[in-house]
């Protein structure tokens, strides 16, 4: 789709038809009046080098030239490049209930489907503003932490279900303190945490937790995803069949309502606001939170067209100089002509200089393994657009086979704001392979998890990510060795996956049985929990 930044420019070329029109018959007109004034006969030995074609040439080429210039005065943009910006927005924190009684279906088609619908329209909207997701039941757990990449977001919301949530039931008063720790506990304003559940809590903490966050700053904004009237909740066969439905400890079916006073004196006590499923909508909720108090957010992106007018500005001039040189006589247009065509062949000089010449020749050095001069002729490239995923990707991809592995490292990063999610799960695999070859063991099982996450079909990751586990799991059982590899390696950070959290999106990437699944995800708990759902 192209865009115009002038478009006012455009009507002008409604008049080119009657100029070339006129060009046409002027040179017409002019051969016939000197048939008039000469003898006919005598016209062609008196004017032998004239060409009647060169002449019309040369003159459209002069409107041509015309033509181009005014397509360049618009200046058409097309193709999209990401731009980064610093913004004022808020930390956001989306706590998603996973429990099953989310399975319920008083919310079509389910109010787990129904939330997630929801939530990833609100991240849609929440662009400059940093967001994090987490997931909860009897526990709460970091899908994704504060980041400004909603993309990323929206792909940990995808994957939470009732199956992969270790400890079952419904604990608000855990949610809240998960997804508090979240934010910077220095700041006391633009928090807000929105808790979207069925509003069936079974914990004991909640009022505590919920004194913690008014104290903390923290706005919560409840989202019921379920009817006063409530309803069963459902239970399926492996095959995906409904078998039966919920029932507690003396057989009676379980229903689900939600707690309507509990979600609206939580939005109270730290003056939010309480939505129902009958009234949410991602525009509210956008609504609501940018009333809130904002502050600076850096590393935020946003899609920008690429301006093209350079290449009409180029042929409109290319046109011009033909023209002003080109002479309408048949043996003696080349000599005049010769000082434009030096500056047009000087001109197309010029334009083979640009980005993708110079990225077809560092993709050509790097196939042939010329590293080093691979790596100066990207970082050309790199002075022209240094805003370029592709070139930062192919910059990574360089430094990784000169053994320069930090970095490689700090490249492949800004590959991360790339709109393509193909391109991000390519540049966090290169990552895993980078900080592999660097001895971060850790670290590049949080690579290549986060690459499978974005890109499941990866073959290759998970076969790097099943090694890394082996791997880790040998020094484990070697405490020497174990404790020396964990002094040579840098500690992990707070969001960063242990060995069990990557097993698991492994485990669900491979499409086991719900059976595999929940004994390999499940954790050996010692507290018994009465109500699982």
């Amino acid at each position: 789709m192209i865009k115009w930044a002038e478009p006012t420019y455009l009507w002008f070329l409604l008049i080119l038809p009657v100029a070339v029109a006129l060009v046409v018959v002027a040179a017409v007109l002019k051969h016939r009046r000197l048939r008039r004034q000469l003898e006919p006969r005598l016209v062609p030995g008196l004017t032998p080098d004239l060409s009647r074609g060169l002449a019309i040439l040369r003159s459209l080429l002069l409107v041509g030239s015309l033509a181009f210039l005014l397509v360049a005065a618009a200046r058409p943009k097309w193709g999209e490049k990401l731009q980064l910006y610093k913004g004022r927005g808020i930390d956001v924190v989306i706590a998603l209930d996973g429990s099953k009684s989310m399975l319920a279906q008083d919310v079509k088609p389910n109010r787990l489907a129904r939330a997630k619908t929801g939530l990833a329209a609100l991240i849609d909207g929440l662009g400059g503003n940093a967001v994090a997701v987490t997931a909860f039941a009897g526990d709460c757990y970091v899908m994704c932490p504060l980041t400004t990449d909603i993309d990323a977001a929206k792909l940990f919301l995808d994957i939470i279900d009732p199956d992969m949530m270790p400890v079952p039931g419904t604990d608000f008063g855990r949610a809240i303190d998960v997804s508090m720790s979240l934010f910077n506990p220095k700041e006391k304003n633009h928090k807000a945490l929105v808790m979207v559940t069925d509003g069936d809590d079974l914990g004991k903490n909640t009022s505590q937790a919920v004194q913690r966050a008014a104290e903390a700053g923290v706005r919560i904004f409840p989202v019921a995803m379920s009817t006063l009237e409530g309803a069963p909740i459902p239970q399926y066969d492996e095959q995906g069949n409904l078998k039966s439905y919920k029932k507690d400890k003396e057989g009676r079916i379980v229903m689900s309502r939600m707690n309507e006073r509990q979600l609206i004196l939580i939005a109270r006590a730290t003056q939010g606001r309480f939505l129902r499923v009958e009234g949410f909508s991602a525009e509210r909720l956008i609504a609501e939170l940018d009333k809130m108090r904002k502050k600076e957010i850096g590393g935020s992106t946003y899609a920008e067209y690429v301006e093209r007018y350079q290449m009409f500005l180029i042929i409109a001039l290319v046109f011009f100089l033909v023209g002003m040189f080109l002479s309408n006589r048949k043996r003696g247009w080349w000599p005049k002509s010769l000082f434009g065509l030096v500056l047009v062949c000087g001109l197309f000089g010029t334009a083979q200089a640009d980005v993708p010449g110079l990225m077809r020749r560092g993709n050509s050095l790097y196939a042939r393994g010329k590293f080093d001069q691979a790596l100066e002729t990207y970082q050309q490239a790199e002075v022209l657009e240094p805003d370029a995923t592709a070139i930062h990707f192919n910059l990574g991809n360089t430094l990784y086979r000169l053994g320069k592995y930090p970095e490689a490292v700090s490249e492949l990063e800004l590959v991360l704001t790339d709109r393509s999610v193909k391109r991000r799960a390519d540049a966090m695999y290169n990552m895993g392979n980078t900080v592999f070859k660097a001895g971060q063991l850790d670290a590049a099982i949080k690579a290549y998890t986060s690459a499978l996450v974005m890109n499941s079909l990866d073959r290759q990751a998970k076969e790097n990510l099943e090694f890394c586990l082996k791997k880790k799991e040998e020094l484990e059982q070697q405490p020497d060795s174990s404790q020396q590899q964990n002094q040579q390696q840098p500690q992990p950070q707070q969001d960063q996956m242990d060995r069990g959290q990557a097993e698991r999106v492994l485990q669900a990437l491979e499409g086991k049985e719900k059976e595999e699944q929940k004994k390999a995800r499940r954790p050996k708990s010692k507290r018994k929990v009465e109500k699982d759902w």
